[in-house]
């Protein structure tokens, strides 16, 4: 058992001399993860961390059954106190955020760089057990990881039995928590009334699950390799504020590829998309309407002609009055304009407009387009709503949204980028010229 231990280490970690933080209740399994690091505290730098929870008329000794172990050979050992009160529902899950996260609070004071647990390989049968009941997704199938981040499971492949009999070998003392005989735990059920009628089919059963969670992985590598090469690709292009997805190429990706490109852009790696997440999203996808959205955590999706639009924040208001001969910059554009002399020749260059400055007194203005916002169009009799124009153009909805007007006081110069107004056109007779320059970054 102890070179399996090893040999986990040794595979998942790189850090030659890493520091381990060792998460000790006082129970079997995390005892004999602290008795074979004492053992073997010549090949490893490791501290001791105990939480109470409080919960239990045990909790006191299984604190000071940790601290005498520790103090056998001095191993370095820090106690931490949590107090769940006014919580009648979910009592193990709010006791496990609670002790993960006073985990890595110790783990960060001390400088360690991995948290070690002692969970093993009935604890997956368990854990897996428990997902199916609950409907996870493929990620809660993965079960309890080897590897999470900074938290290391090095006996995740070693059974119950195996540790019971290490701790017999070597006079391991320990207490049993008496909350694990608590039929009011979904866990507890399973290990006292489900597990042992399995065993009599599979006296070994620890050894299917493993052997589970490996093709889950298996799947899991499959999905990371056909996420990253979509993303490399010319269907997925990173804007400033935001980013858009080839509509027709992502439909064609299975839906598990789809929802883990859009929890790598929308979800940070300590959450993850609940079941409503999963099903609406699904449901934006099949339903597929031209307009339609859905805000996933800080970040929206938006179904688009063509394309998805995924951003963070598309309502940044932009209204900037700019003197003659003055630059504005935006986050991602350039807007400036002087006056000058009329062009020899006129381009199609959509960046730069020279414009009738006669009517001009004052600062020009450039901001974001409005709802009721009208122009007249170069060459056009009547007006027409700048929003009506932008979309004729077939321009995407992220573009439309991030298009910006220049005016002359409260009246529309030019579309940035698009169209001039017929009332700013230079004309025969036309004595101040403006030059208008605008570039996207």
């Amino acid at each position: 058992m102890q070179n399996r231990i090893k040999s986990n280490l040794k595979s998942l970690i790189d850090n030659k001399n890493p520091h381990f933080l060792l998460a000790v209740s006082g129970g079997i399994d995390s005892m004999v993860l602290l008795k074979f690091f004492q053992k073997n505290h010549e090949s490893f730098r490791f501290s001791v961390a105990h939480i109470n929870h409080n919960y239990h008329s045990d909790a006191k000794k299984m604190e000071n059954l940790v601290k005498d172990q520790c103090g056998q050979i001095n191993s370095d050992l820090i106690i931490k106190n949590i107090f769940l009160e006014g919580v009648n529902s979910n009592i193990e899950s709010n006791f496990r955020k609670m002790r993960y996260s006073k985990l890595e609070e110790i783990r960060k004071e001390i400088k360690a760089d991995f948290i070690l647990t002692a969970h093993h390989a009935d604890d997956q049968v368990e854990t897996i057990l428990m997902k199916i009941l609950n409907s996870s997704g493929l990620d809660g199938l993965q079960g309890l990881r080897k590897l999470n981040q900074n938290i290391i499971r090095p006996m995740h492949n070693i059974s119950k039995s195996e540790i019971s009999d290490y701790a017999s070998l070597n006079n391991i003392k320990y207490i049993d928590d008496p909350t694990n005989s608590d039929y009011m735990f979904t866990r507890n059920f399973l290990r006292m009334n489900v597990i042992p009628e399995l065993k009599k089919i599979k006296k070994e059963i620890h050894i299917p699950f493993i052997n589970f969670t490996d093709r889950i992985d298996e799947v899991h590598d499959l999905i990371a390799f056909n996420v990253q090469n979509f993303c490399n690709s010319d269907s997925f292009i990173i804007n400033n504020n935001s980013i858009e997805i080839n509509k027709p190429d992502f439909y064609n990706l299975p839906f598990l590829v789809q929802l883990r490109i859009i929890s790598n852009i929308c979800i940070d790696n300590k959450n993850s998309f609940s079941k409503t997440d999963v099903r609406e999203i699904k449901d934006l996808f099949r339903k597929n309407l031209t307009g339609s959205s859905r805000k996933v955590n800080k970040k929206t999706i938006f179904v688009d002609r063509n394309s998805l639009f995924i951003y963070k924040n598309i309502n940044i208001d932009i209204f900037s009055n700019v003197g003659a001969g003055e630059e504005f910059k935006g986050t991602d554009f350039t807007f400036s304009w002087d006056f000058n002399e009329a062009p020899k020749n006129f381009t199609d260059d959509n960046e730069v407009e020279y414009i009738d400055a006669s009517k001009i007194i004052d600062n020009l203005v450039i901001r974001s387009v409005r709802d009721n916002d009208s122009f007249l169009p170069l060459g056009m009799n009547g007006k027409k709503k700048v929003i009506k124009f932008l979309k004729d153009k077939n321009l995407s909805f992220y573009n439309r949204k991030e298009s910006l007007v220049v005016c002359n006081q409260d009246e529309i110069i030019w579309v940035a980028g698009y169209q001039l107004s017929e009332k700013y056109k230079i004309h025969k007779n036309s004595v101040k010229i403006a030059k208008l320059n605008f570039f996207r970054n």
